[in-house]
């Protein structure tokens, strides 16, 4: 079949299409008076998700972020932001609503807050803007204003709802970390204790560098050693004998002590009694490098080879209290982030902060987004056409008629050798015909006659 049979069909059965048109585009026509108006209201919050949080500085990753941006979604849509929105609204003390929710079949449940929410949740979309961090809220209802109210109240509950659920999952956090940082603080405690106990028991002080003093000693009395075979004849300021060196230090440590333990701590003590010990060994040293005694070698040497035996003989002890101070280290380090992860999550507990920032408010509309009446009749006159010419194809396919020298050839299946034309126009054809068929009916009766 051609184009042009194709429309001489259409044009034959157009008392079929056009009817069918008509009617369509009249009653999508006269449907649309009839349909209730629904007005959309539309709020923008910006996702901050390129900015550092306040407390924790963290950014989300370009990996996270369109799950993050689909979560915030589901959140608008949930029964949680719903049910805020439903009780700034009142509608739960509302008759008319109580009456709606009593005739309904969800008055078997009997939580009206939870019916009343479903319909705002029915009734609001949130879409991520496409290339953009831009969330928007869209709410849909009858009346304008109320379709501002609630898309306002929405957006609103949404960013309570964020901060809450921030607030509580960062309470939660800090209150584990807590427990955890509380322990962390009993084992420091209990190392510690350890450790001193230890350290008063084989009379061992660690320095802040972690070297016993003995140790601390014989590294000064070598230096002393190596000066005094270099030149025999130098002879030392007083003042600065090891032990003299050893005393300073050591007095540096008290200072502190007393000032961070107290005066009865046990490991204050340890100190004032290595002090005495050590504050007349610093004399006699003194009294050796003083002028006119010159620097006695073999003294030194025989002062570091008891300083070394004694550092050998300790060893073992040394070796125990160096790694009971590890201990005390390691655990100190794990309170003190304990304790400083705590301190962020109340911050953060505390914070104002949602990672969201309102655009501005939702604008009473001005004319409803549905009916669309001009989309409604254009879809209906597309409609309406399309069924018309499906009828006219299905009724030719079941009565074919024979229209042009084409249809001929292929009924037939044989070539038109003419095409006789006739002068008169169809109404005068139409009529001759109807008196050619008059006369032989007159002539047939004559004959019966």
């Amino acid at each position: 079949m051609s184009i042009i049979q194709f429309f001489r069909i259409l044009w034959a059965r157009r008392w079929i299409i056009l009817p069918t048109f008509l009617v369509c585009v009249a009653t999508a026509t006269i449907v649309t008076q009839f349909l209730p108006e629904r007005y959309r209201a539309t709020t923008r919050l910006v996702l901050d998700t390129f900015k550092p949080d306040p407390v924790t500085g963290q950014v989300i990753g370009s990996n996270l972020l369109r799950a993050y941006a689909q979560t915030q979604v589901e959140l608008i849509e949930d029964y949680r932001t719903a049910g805020r929105v439903v009780d700034q609204l009142g509608w739960i003390n509302d008759p008319g609503n109580i009456a709606a929710f009593n005739a309904s079949k969800a008055a078997a449940s009997g939580d009206i807050r939870r019916w009343l929410a479903q319909q705002i949740i029915a009734s609001t979309r949130a879409q991520l803007i496409e290339g953009s961090n831009i969330l928007q809220i869209d709410y849909v209802d009858s009346t304008p204003e109320r379709a501002e109210q609630i898309a306002n109240l929405v957006r609103q509950s949404f960013l309570e709802e964020s901060l809450a659920y921030k607030r509580d999952s960062a309470s939660k956090s800090a209150t584990w970390y807590a427990d955890q940082a509380e322990t962390a603080r009993k084992a420091l405690v209990d190392a510690e204790t350890a450790r001193t106990a230890f350290a008063k028991a084989n009379g061992i002080v660690l320095t802040a560098n972690n070297v016993d003093l003995d140790t601390q000693k014989l590294e000064m009395l070598s230096g002393q050693s190596v000066a005094a075979a270099t030149s025999n004849a130098v002879r030392m300021p007083m003042g600065t004998s090891p032990a003299q060196a050893q005393l300073t230090q050591l007095d540096q440590q008290i200072a502190q002590a007393a000032e961070t333990l107290g005066p009865n701590h046990p490991v204050f003590q340890a100190l004032q009694r290595q002090r005495v010990a050590l504050a007349a060994t610093a004399a006699r040293e003194t009294a050796a490098l003083a002028p006119g005694g010159g620097v006695n070698r073999g003294a030194i040497e025989g002062e570091m080879a008891a300083t070394r035996s004694k550092v050998i003989a300790d060893r073992e002890k040394l070796d125990r209290l160096t790694q009971m101070q590890r201990d005390v280290s390691l655990k100190q380090d794990q309170y003190v982030k304990a304790a400083a992860r705590v301190a962020d999550l109340r911050l953060e507990a505390q914070s104002a902060d949602a990672g969201m920032t309102a655009l501005g408010d939702a604008s009473a509309p001005e004319k409803p987004y549905f009916p669309n009446i001009p989309l409604i009749v254009g879809a209906s006159a597309g409609f309406g056409l399309g069924i018309g010419v499906l009828a006219a194809l299905l009724i030719e396919l079941l009565g074919r008629r024979v229209r042009s020298k084409e249809d001929l050839e292929s009924a037939v299946d044989a070539p038109v050798f003419a095409v006789i034309q006739s002068g008169l126009s169809l109404p005068s054809r139409l009529r001759r015909g109807y008196q050619e068929v008059a006369q032989t009916v007159e002539e047939q009766e004559v004959t019966a006659s």
